[in-house]
């Protein structure tokens, strides 16, 4: 059958792109792993050439690979599975890119850009480590592309093809609509981009976070490469800037996804201790594991094993995370993992390529690696930093292992041994912030003291008296800066209750200790020269971010009270996991109290071609006297979905320098079409009262506080003769803030009686003085609501104070990374100068 209007050539270049990439990869592989074993120079040589055409091949490969994908998605060929399911035509045009590595074939194409990019780069510099560096980067490409073949090979299905046709999908094959030649004409858009990744966050981090992944294997391949060749201490001096450079590209990727999820989710937040989130910290700990224990081998021989050991594990662990949101293990347990394309046994067997011979040659060759037996004095700086890098270790293992929760279920049930041991099914913590908390606060406040520590600290020995001499202005100013933020008010962290305080301001001290004390080190001991203090201003900026994160969390103030109750628990969704009570409702023009500000909804609006409805709501702050002095609007916005009553919200947020307002939308009622007439099919409720009587309504309530001889309502004009009372009512929302209605019951020509309503625009309510009854001393009130389905939003606000020392942290915690390896680079090569200069005196 010959299909009309399909564009199969952008289709077919990009498959064969695909699979010429997986066999350059092969071909680079095999050719560099011969030129490892040849021991003779001339076909050693012979075969590098022929590995290096292999790899720019797959590189040029992967990168058509890219170019026809992204003209596939830019086009909209809805022909194609990939982009029918992750584009439509009303997404603006920023978000290709977002929905090009939406799905888990763009992000294997993403990653092996950056790794074809950093094999051309070491290709280049890596010198006599090239051939068994390259193997294993070689070999890591070659599993990458194998993800974007979707061939079969002897009945297995390899990876997924991201060109596959939407008529070729199994699901879709015996689907009447691709029996029709021209199948094309009734689909008219696609299923579009995931509501979350349509925000400029998911255009930068994932790229960001993606070359922290592929930089992660050259310490690996670097490590790897010293022990396979048995030349172990070589490896070391190349190694040490692309360790620092993977720890400062994963960092700002990790944070790149921490500052999507403020700006962008609506958990109230930055970090959840999401298994995803997880999944990226745990192989950077133990990077930063690795590079300390690296820095001590090379200044004294010792812990050169966990320097190995450091740097298979944090590779091995990325490619563990790759296969936990990967495979849908995580499907239950993980709002933002991948599902199940089939891969799993694919991903399993990625992850056996890279461990199992690591974990070999470990064990078989751990005799020849060098060991210092001397041991290591308490005061020297390698053992603490040995101690830290435990520390690290011991972090990643708990995370590891609660995070893996669901393959320990999966793993018991596998081998039947629920069942032979009648075990129940192990559950992720109710309270995951409180889990990890609890173990990761401790290792946080050891972490801090052994960075302020340390670096006064020399390798070998340190004298005990130069040392408590140069820790002890540090660490008198800490204390006091310590005690003048608590006394302030600086920590109030009581949601799990008052005993974990100790706890919090152990970790005061010890985040204000590692920023003053490396301050103080670069002033001091590095008389202020930055190229050589990356590593100490690094940790000024890990300091700051563990203050950042401390302060923040614990003096974290919800302003949204629902101090009236108005709001049930079952307007929100399950998985939500709102609190009703710190949410609050506000309706259309009606200021409501939220802590310091008084904040009012005035209305929402929509932009053509943005999918968001953008609600706007305006903040003010008042003196005493009642004077404004602060105002501004926030535009927190949300995807509705009006059929299913369900939304997406993105928050919004008031910056300044010592706190931010962070507002997102929870809850709207359906909104109706604005364009329709108005329909108010509401009834009167009536109410006896007496003087002191309430009246509850759905968004507040009234007290009837007596009547008055002489009414003044708006809608009411006397008349001579008329006989007219007025009930005067106090209305109340959700705070203090409160209306007066009085509506008028009059006998007019001795004979006629009327009601005269009284209104309240803002809350869609009229109430009306119907009657009196003098032998019960009441009256009867009646009250109606009008059916206005869009005047009110259900929000919460948040007050982060000192968010911005955890950002500002992040910086100088990257840039003094980067320092660091710019520094480490100029010492390898002057180290390379100065061995060329010796041997050619030699000569």
């Amino acid at each position: 059958m010959n299909f009309v209007g399909e564009h199969l050539l952008p289709g077919q270049i990009g498959h064969f792109a695909a699979i010429l990439a997986f066999v350059a990869s092969l071909v680079a592989t095999v050719a560099y792993y011969c030129a490892v074993v040849n021991k003779e120079e001339p076909v050693r040589e012979s075969w590098k050439k022929i590995a290096r055409w292999g790899f720019f091949i797959q590189s040029i490969a992967v990168l058509a690979v890219f170019s026809c994908l992204y003209y596939i998605l830019y086009n909209h060929f809805f022909e194609y599975k990939y982009a029918w399911r992750n584009t439509s035509r009303d997404l603006p045009i920023q978000y290709l890119l977002s929905s090009l590595w939406s799905d888990q074939e763009g992000s294997f194409l993403l990653w092996s850009i950056w790794n074809s990019v950093l094999g051309i780069i070491l290709i280049r510099t890596s010198r006599k480590w090239e051939s068994p560096v390259m193997t294993v980067i070689s070999l890591s490409q070659l599993m990458m592309s194998s993800m974007l073949l979707g061939i079969f090979i002897l009945g297995y299905k390899v990876g997924s093809n991201p060109f596959m046709l939407l008529r070729q999908a199994e699901e879709n094959q015996v689907a009447p609509i691709f029996q029709s030649p021209d199948y094309l004409s009734f689909i008219h858009d696609g299923n579009g981009l995931n509501l979350t990744l349509q925000n400029y966050w998911m255009v930068i981090h994932p790229p960001v976070l993606f070359l922290g992944f592929a930089s992660m294997i050259v310490p690996f391949a670097f490590a790897f490469a010293g022990i396979w060749t048995r030349d172990y201490t070589g490896w070391t001096k190349p190694v040490l800037p692309w360790g620092l450079f993977a720890i400062a590209i994963l960092g700002l990727g990790i944070m790149m996804g921490a500052a999507w999820a403020y700006e962008s989710l609506n958990f109230g937040g930055y970090w959840a201790w999401d298994p995803v989130e997880n999944a990226s910290l745990v192989p950077w700990l133990l990077m930063v594991a690795g590079v300390h224990t690296c820095l001590a081998y090379k200044s004294t021989g010792h812990a050169l094993k966990s320097t190995v050991f450091f740097f298979f594990l944090a590779f091995i662990t990325i490619l563990y995370s790759t296969f936990l949101t990967r495979s849908g293990v995580l499907g239950d347990s993980s709002v933002h993992s991948f599902t199940d394309l089939g891969m799993s046994g694919q991903l399993l067997i990625f992850m056996g390529a890279f461990t199992i011979p690591a974990i070999w040659l470990m064990i078989a060759r751990r005799k020849e690696i060098p060991v210092l037996h001397k041991e290591e004095s308490t005061y020297s700086r390698e053992f603490w930093l040995f101690v830290g890098s435990l520390v690290l270790l011991i972090s990643a293992i708990q995370i590891t292992f609660t995070t893996s929760i669901p393959v320990w279920n999966k793993l018991l049930d596998l081998f039947g041994l629920k069942k032979l041991f009648n075990l129940d099914e192990m559950a992720p913590p109710s309270d995951a912030m409180f889990h990890y908390n609890k173990i990761q606060i401790w290792l946080a406040v050891i972490l801090g003291l052994l960075t302020a520590v340390v670096q006064y600290m020399r390798y070998k020995d340190t004298p005990r008296r130069v040392l408590g001499k140069k820790l002890l202005v540090p660490t008198v100013l800490s204390l006091v800066i310590t005690l003048a933020i608590i006394f302030a008010g600086g920590v109030n962290y009581t949601d799990y209750g008052a005993g974990f305080l100790g706890a919090i301001y152990l970790m005061l001290f010890a985040t204000v200790y590692a920023v003053v004390a490396n301050v103080l080190y670069i002033i001091s001991d590095q008389k202020g020269k930055i190229k050589a203090a990356g590593a100490s201003i690094a940790h000024v900026g890990f300091g700051m971010v563990l203050l950042g994160a401390l302060l923040s969390s614990s003096r974290k103030e919800v302003i949204s009270l629902d101090k009236m109750k108005m709001l049930s628990q079952d307007i929100f969704r399950k998985e939500s996991k709102q609190n009703a009570r710190e949410n609050i409702m506000l309706p259309l023009g009606v200021p409501v109290e939220m802590g310091a500000y008084h904040a009012t909804f005035v209305g929402d609006s929509i932009a053509p071609g943005d999918a968001k409805v953008y609600f706007k709501v305006d903040y003010e702050r008042k003196d005493k006297a009642g004077n404004i002095v602060e105002r501004f609007r926030l535009y927190p916005n949300a995807f509705v979905n009006s059929k299913e009553n369900a939304l997406t919200s993105n928050p919004a947020s008031r910056h300044y320098l010592h706190k931010d307002i962070f507002t997102y939308i929870t809850a709207t009622p359906p909104l109706k079409d604005k364009t329709a007439p108005a329909n108010d099919t509401a009834n009167y409720t009536s109410h006896l009262v007496a003087e002191g009587d309430s009246i509850f309504f759905s968004k507040g309530f009234m007290i009837m506080r007596g009547i008055e001889k002489d009414p003044k309502n708006r809608n009411y004009q006397a008349r001579q003769g008329d006989l007219a009372v007025g009930a005067n009512l106090e209305v109340y929302t959700q705070t203090d803030d409160h209306f007066n209605l009085q509506p008028v019951y009059l006998i007019r020509d001795s004979a006629y009686q009327y009601s005269i309503e009284d209104t309240l625009a803002p809350l869609a309510l009229q109430v009306r003085f119907s009657k009196i009854l003098p032998a019960e001393n009441k009256i009867e009130i009646k009250v109606k609501e009008a059916d206005a389905n869009s005047d009110y939003i259900i929000m919460k606000a948040i007050v982060f104070p000192y968010i911005n020392v955890l950002w500002l942290g992040v910086i100088v915690m990257i840039v003094g990374t980067l320092i660091a390896v710019v520094y480490r680079v100029k010492l390898n090569k002057g180290s390379v100068k100065a061995t060329a200069a010796r041997v050619k005196e030699k000569v």
